[in-house]
Parts: C-alpha cells; structure tokens; sequence
C-alpha cells in the first residue's frame, strides 16, 4: 500500500490492488456481457482519473514560465471527484430551471421482499421513478379541485449505509401545481401519508405483478398487502423553501458513493474495514470484509449503461 496517498484516496488504492483480481474471479458471476464489460470501463475510467498518459493540459506563468501539468479527470460518476463536481453542475443548472416555490423532499422505499426483483431487472428502477410521480400527481389532478400539474425530478438510489442493494427513490416535487384551465400556480396542501403509502404500495406490486408471473411472487404480493396494511414507508417531513436548496439537496443523491471515504476505517492490504449508523436500534456497526468482497459491493451499484439516474416530469419536463 502506497502509504504517500491522501487518506481519501483509499477506496481507489482498493481498487488498484485488487480489481484485476476481482475481474478474474467474482465479475464472471454477472451473466451479462455487456454489464461485465461496462464495469470494467467505469472502474478503469475512474482508476485512470488525472492520469497524464491519458490526456493533460498544460498551464504556464508568462511572468515566471513556471509550468503546470493537470491530467484530464475521468468525468465518471463512480470516481468520487468526479461526482461531486457533476452533482454541483447538475444542482445549479437544475436551479436555473426550477419554480420559484415551495418543494418538498420525499422519499420512497420498498420492502427488503422486493429488493431482489429489482437487482434481476435492472431496468425495473425506472418503473419506481415513474411510480414516484404517478403518486404525486395523481393526487394533484384527481384529489384537488382542478386540474393541476405538479413539477418533479426522481432520482434513483441503490444502496444503504451497509451497502447493501436497497432500491429507493429520492423525489423533489412542489407543493402546488399549475392548474390546466387558469394557467396560474396554486399552493396545495401537503399530501396526505395515507395516500402516500397506499398508493405507492399499489403502484409497486402493480410493477412486481407485471414483470413476473409465477406463482411464487403472487403469494408474496398477496402477503405484502396484509403485513404492510398502512402502505410501504414513504418519508416526505422535509420542506425546502429555497431554490438553490432544493436543488443542492436533491442532486447529492445524483452520483453519491455507495461509501464516503472517511467510513472507510482500515485497510490492511488484504480486509477492508467500514462502520455505518444503524437506525434501529440506533448504533455503530462495524463490518470487517475481504478486499474483493468489497469491490463486489460498489461495482454491485453501478448503473446499466446509459441509465438516467434522476428524471424530470410534469412541469420539470424536458418535453415543456
């Protein structure tokens, strides 16, 4: 281990010391070609990231010809840098285009019984997204006097703390919408958890129950409506009354990393080390991993190629 790196460059000497191996022996579990080759793209991308072999700009003093050589960054939303500065660009484009009024932050879970569904077919993750803003407005065109349209953007997130595939969808809607017939905004209400939780519950199993027919999963769908009689958990507590807020904290979900590298605790060449906030019970926990193990959780988070991680609709259309 290079012991002359930054500490938050940990992840990447992870990842150096051990992908080639990682590609040998766990990447071939992925039946797919083409996402086994597009893993390696991003982790190599991300791996070569200011690498001046690969492309640089060379910067030079016209008083003291000092020169200066930066190497071009991979622009990959796995490379932590990388990510953070398109979650910035993307924030404030986003803010140039939003309404100038209240948003609120909800977000959408499913139950760890369905999670899997959504690992088998990837492409089911835009499904949620839609889902997402088929509650919404729904609730604004059918259970509010008038016929309002509401402004949206989903943004999809695989993982949890443990880094494990826990599919979920961070929404930032506003609270009101823009009534069809008068052309003017109008404040609405919050939207009732009721409904929230009922009708996101439907909409998911509506998704299962299309994409997968056996009788295995109908019993399981018929039992999630008896244990989750009040709906699945959807947390919409957070009001965002600023633009630039609204947009900031929605595009941090855009191309966060599956693991921040200060919870990266130890790296002994060999294990690697990671502590994440249990909610409930409230605690600390601390997971002790092999290397490749731990390659295989990050990789296990990258995106189909060319999938859209957040979305916009309604109001927030590209179409509009």
């Amino acid at each position: 281990m290079n012991k002359c790196r930054r500490y938050e460059e940990r992840k990447i000497i992870i990842l150096e010391n051990h992908f080639e191996k990682f590609k040998q022996y766990k990447l071939p579990s992925i039946k797919s070609k083409e996402m086994r080759q597009h893993i390696i793209n991003v982790i190599e991308k991300a791996l070569n990231c200011g690498n001046i072999e690969h492309g640089y700009i060379k910067h030079k003093c016209l008083n003291c010809y000092e020169e200066y050589i930066h190497g071009f960054s991979c622009k990959s939303k796995f490379c932590t840098k990388c990510g953070r500065m398109y979650s910035i660009k993307w924030s404030e484009k986003q803010a140039e285009n939003m309404l100038n009024v209240k948003h609120r932050h909800a977000v959408f879970t499913i139950p760890e019984e369905l999670r899997n569904y959504f690992y088998k077919k990837r492409e089911l993750l835009k499904e949620l997204q839609d889902a997402a803003y088929g509650v919404v407005s729904h609730y604004y065109k059918k259970k509010v006097k008038g016929n309002h349209e509401v402004g949206l953007i989903a943004v999809v997130h695989t993982f949890g703390s443990d880094l494990k595939w826990n599919p979920h969808i961070h929404a930032l809607f506003t609270e009101g919408g823009i009534d069809k017939n008068n052309k003017w905004f109008k404040k609405l209400s919050h939207i009732p958890y009721q409904y929230l939780r009922k009708s996101w519950q439907k909409l998911v199993l509506d998704i299962i129950k299309t994409n997968f027919k056996d009788r295995e999963t109908q019993k399981i769908i018929n039992r999630l409506y008896k244990k989750y009689n009040n709906g699945f958990y959807v947390n919409a507590q957070r009001d965002l009354t600023k633009i630039k807020e609204a947009a900031k904290y929605i595009g941090r979900y855009l191309s966060r990393p599956a693991i921040a590298e200060y919870r990266i605790s130890e790296y002994d060449g060999k294990f690697v080390t990671f502590w994440y906030e249990n909610k409930n019970p409230r605690e600390k926990i601390t997971v002790r991993m092999d290397a490749l193990d731990f390659i295989g959780k990050l990789v296990n988070h990258i995106h189909l190629k060319g999938f859209r991680v957040a979305r916009r609709y309604g109001l927030y259309s590209r179409k509009k």
